[in-house]
């Protein structure tokens, strides 16, 4: 695995982490925040290793370059000195720098790719991050909502539950007051009727009584009669 697969391996375990479901999103959401500036700074860091590294095999690639014509003119100030051996000595050393110049080449196209791929990466772990910031803000607020719902309608229910309680103690009385109202009505309509005598108080004598009307009636006109017989 590369330099890059490493990142990007580690970059994922991180942003799993991110998303882990937990309780209450509230807190997910301080976690999460804590853990996306972390990812973010894991690869700002990964692009700075990337770009020393690139920079390295540049500076290696430049002095190589530089050397091959210099080793190519030594070469030949050895043959023309009539030195052979010395100029086939500088023409293999050449050829090794060549060689290490192609591999120098070869790592830094390697590492531009890479260069290029983690900045994508970046690009698109920074929208991801914006994404997922902006739903747990959403997130948070219906939570928010929600349990401020919640708390309003088990206030109401303990309301309703008192209002049911008033509600059937009301009936009730009612019920009674209608009976009582109905007992009263049939009193009267029974004595319109005549059905049943009204009675009245007699405070005449020593003791307090009820006496029907026709006795009265009777008192009074044995009372009349005596007077207009006169004394006996």
């Amino acid at each position: 695995m590369g330099i890059l697969g490493q990142i990007a391996a580690g970059l994922r375990a991180g942003l799993n982490a991110a998303l882990a479901p937990a309780a209450d999103p509230r807190t997910a959401y301080v976690s999460a925040q804590s853990k996306q500036r972390a990812l973010l700074a894991q690869v700002g860091l990964a692009m700075n290793q990337v770009t020393a590294s690139k920079e390295r095999l540049q500076g290696r690639a430049v002095e190589d370059r530089a050397r091959l014509p210099r080793m190519l003119d030594e070469a030949r100030a050895e043959l023309v000195a009539g030195h052979a051996d010395a100029a086939r000595l500088c023409l293999r050393r050449r050829h090794v720098v060549a060689l290490e110049l192609e591999a120098l080449e070869a790592q830094l196209a390697e590492v531009e790719s890479d260069e290029t791929n983690l900045r994508m990466l970046e690009r698109r772990l920074a929208n991801q991050v914006d994404e997922l910031v902006a739903r747990q803000e959403v997130i948070v607020a219906r939570y928010n909502a929600a349990e401020a719902q919640i708390q309003i309608k088990e206030a109401v229910t303990g309301v309703s539950n008192e209002f049911a309680e008033l509600t059937a103690a009301l009936a009730q009385a009612e019920q009674r007051t209608e009976g009582m109202e109905a007992r009263a009505s049939a009193i009267d309509r029974l004595v319109k009727e005549g059905l049943l005598e009204p009675l009245r108080l007699d405070s005449t004598g020593p003791g307090v009584g009820v006496r029907p009307v026709d006795d009265d009636v009777e008192l009074q006109l044995a009372a009349l009669e005596r007077d207009i017989a006169g004394p006996s």
